[in-house]
């Protein structure tokens, strides 16, 4: 099956296009500033722009196929700043050169995110302030307490502008996340969450051999809920339902609201039996549950279906397929009961 494309590979893609840029960019400059300091007798920046042009160059094809983006941004970057580094010590080097060590704290924030961007940047921006200092704090007109001070707030600044956006962007990105992958009525996951959840649990299962189970449970005669109580009721009946199956069997992350009154529980490291077991206690705690609606009691009861991995498949629609069927036969033998086979 496609993986279906989200936001999030958005985002990847977003910044899989920004490092190809700017290793063409790189590779460009690379060859123009390596011409420039050749006339110009600085061997050192010539061979250092040389070598990140031709690196930057071989970089792009393995950033348009690799899966492992950030550490290859890690990569280029480190060895980006520290060519900056190796040409801002060459005596040639004029102090306008320092100008292009304002993108550092950009293209790592962009790059790299928060917590590395911003480990990588303060570095390399104390390395090129160490440096400048080094070289030019004897002139008066660029080691003068103004310029230094000039020269480190407006660092500072790009640094904290940097900052600031990609903590914003990063709590955007994860609160759209859950929103994508929440149900709004109960608060559990969705269906987009159980591929997710279940994708983890099985690369357990095929690395250790990690048995897992999935439960399909539905609502009996739901819809009698609504048609006599109201909406409301059948909305607090599935709040009822969703609380109580997250107090048995643990975190939200493993129960999620498959789609109507339909409820799917994900459960690793559990056998057949097991799932079986946990299956007929859940619905005899639905069966003696009730809440309170406009001042009246009202409880329900519940079918399951249990499918088991690998004895009804390892694939999610293979587990769902079997428990549908098996909550199928739950209804059709009387309801408010489990069938595993």
């Amino acid at each position: 099956m496609a993986k279906q494309a989200s936001t999030f590979d958005d985002v990847e893609a977003l910044r899989r296009s920004i490092l190809v840029a700017l290793l063409i960019f790189t590779t460009a400059f690379g060859a123009t500033f390596a011409a420039l300091n050749y006339f110009n007798a600085n061997y050192t920046a010539m061979a250092g722009e040389i070598a990140m042009g031709l690196f930057a160059l071989c970089l792009v094809p393995v950033i348009r196929r690799t899966a492992h983006l950030v550490r290859w941004s890690f990569v280029y970057l480190v060895l980006f700043n520290t060519t900056m580094m190796l040409i801002l010590t060459t005596p040639q080097s004029a102090p306008s050169v320092f100008a292009w060590v304002l993108l550092i704290p950009i293209l790592s924030h962009m790059l790299l995110g928060r917590a590395l961007g911003g480990g990588v940047t303060a570095v390399f921006l104390a390395t090129a302030f160490a440096i400048y200092y080094t070289r030019f704090s004897d002139s008066a007109v660029t080691g003068n307490p103004r310029a230094l001070l000039n020269v480190a707030g407006v660092a500072f600044c790009i640094f904290g502008f940097s900052f600031v956006y990609e903590t914003s962007r990063s709590r955007a990105e994860k609160a759209l996340k859950r929103q994508a992958h929440t149900d709004p009525l109960t608060g559990l996951g969705n269906r987009a969450h159980l591929k997710l959840r279940f994708a983890e649990a099985k690369a357990r299962y095929e690395r250790d051999g990690t048995p897992l189970a999935l439960l399909l449970l539905d609502i009996d005669f739901f819809k009698a809920i609504n048609d006599s109580h109201g909406h409301e009721a059948g909305d607090n009946a599935l709040r009822a339902v969703s609380s109580l199956l997250i107090d048995t069997v643990g975190p939200a992350d493993d129960v999620f609201r498959y789609g109507g009154e339909e409820f799917c529980i994900l459960l690793s490291d559990v056998s057949a039996t097991q799932a079986r077991q946990a299956a007929e206690a859940l619905r005899g705690l639905v069966e003696a549950s009730s809440f309170e609606e406009a001042g009246e009691t009202l409880s329900f009861t519940t079918s399951i279906g249990v499918a088991a991995c690998p004895q009804d498949g390892s694939e999610l629609q293979a587990l769902l397929g079997a428990a549908d069927k098996r909550l199928y036969a739950a209804k059709l033998a009387g309801r408010n009961r489990v069938v595993w086979e």
